[in-house]
């Protein structure tokens, strides 16, 4: 049975909000977890995609190590469903404009033409990665072919890792595996590789194999249980784990349409407290800079749902929130309000 707070059809959605969280993955559900404790009447949009949906266990969150996806999504949305200012709905945010509506500054539109005007928005859009162009792909991605070195090295300890890309980042990223992994052989499955002499030469001294001229064509061995990499010319390079790294482009059409800043690596610019260039509009997870992890994805929806929050101390609120706290603003010491002014 759905939860009373999970779908449109089970309560009708508000006609206004203090805060618009867009994406429910770890990032976002945080962000709407803190805006619940602050009791801001929040509206928490999903599309139900998260990166991590292919992978079996997400892996490194503390007390929750490993942790199927499924499963946390799962305990994410319990642990929202106690907060009653917030409710998730399964849905996707099609349109968002900048609209006074009352003391609202944004609107947005959501599949179905339903529109809610809100004070705030919370922007955790995720992520969309390259795959690449092999056989069997789709077998083993997310058991023993990944995209994320960090996340999932440790189980590459003592195999023999292929690494698939041609960007001129390829060599760094593959290097990463050097921590736990036997072997590392990179395979450019793709156009002409984009790296330069020293740094295959660099690959050379660090014992990295590099292959540029047989792409890759299959995967050998069966999910969980990967035997190695066929090449077009027919021979297989021995693989116990497989990893990629080709194109993962964050989605930032929303905030692009409010007009917020991203950075030369394609990601939205954020202050120390998660807002974008954009005033009342925050951002979280994987669409922001730094480290590209579930844990980390977390801390920073938990900054932006707190930050967010608090910037609505001393302003209107949805008539269906409390009344929020007086702008505290003038209590801070003289260097504070002036970085803030």
């Amino acid at each position: 049975m759905p939860d009373a707070h999970d779908t449109a059809s089970a309560l009708p959605l508000p006609d206004e909000v203090d805060a618009l969280v867009v994406g429910g993955g770890p990032a976002g559900s945080a962000a709407a977890t803190w805006l619940g404790r602050y009791r801001r009447r929040t509206l928490l949009v999903d599309a139900g995609e998260p990166r991590n949906r292919w992978v079996e266990q997400v892996n490194g969150l503390p007390g929750l190590d490993p942790v199927p996806p499924e499963q946390l999504q799962e305990q994410l949305r319990r642990g929202l469903a106690r907060y009653p200012h917030v409710t998730r709905v399964e849905a996707r945010v099609t349109e968002l404009t900048a609209e006074s509506v009352g003391d609202c500054r944004f609107v947005a539109t959501l599949d179905g033409g339903r529109r809610v005007a809100t004070r705030r928005v919370v922007l955790a859009t995720g992520v969309r990665d390259a795959f690449p162009d092999l056989r069997r792909f789709e077998e083993h991605y997310g058991a023993d072919v990944f995209h994320c070195p960090s996340c999932e090295g440790f189980d590459a300890r003592d195999k023999h890792v292929v690494v698939l890309g041609w960007g001129p980042h390829v060599p760094a990223f593959a290097s990463e595996l050097l921590d736990w992994a036997s072997s590392v052989t990179i395979v450019t499955d793709g156009p002409t590789p984009q790296v330069s002499d020293e740094q295959l030469d660099a690959c050379t001294r660090l014992g990295m194999a590099f292959v540029t001229d047989d792409p890759a064509e299959e995967f050998v061995g069966t999910r969980g249980d990967m035997q190695g990499v066929r090449l077009a010319s027919g021979r297989v390079l021995p693989a116990g784990m497989a990893f990629f790294s080709i194109a993962h482009d964050a989605d930032l059409s929303l905030a692009e349409a409010l007009g917020c800043a991203a950075d030369a690596d394609g990601v939205l610019l954020v202050d120390d407290e998660a807002q974008t260039s954009v005033p009342g509009v925050f951002a979280a997870g994987d669409i922001t800079p730094g480290m590209q992890l579930v844990a980390v994805a977390i801390g920073k929806g938990t900054v932006a749902g707190v930050a967010c929050a608090k910037s609505l101390h001393g302003r209107e609120t949805s008539p269906e929130s409390p009344t929020a706290a007086p702008d505290t603003a003038p209590l801070e010491p003289p260097e504070a309000q002036e970085r803030a002014s």
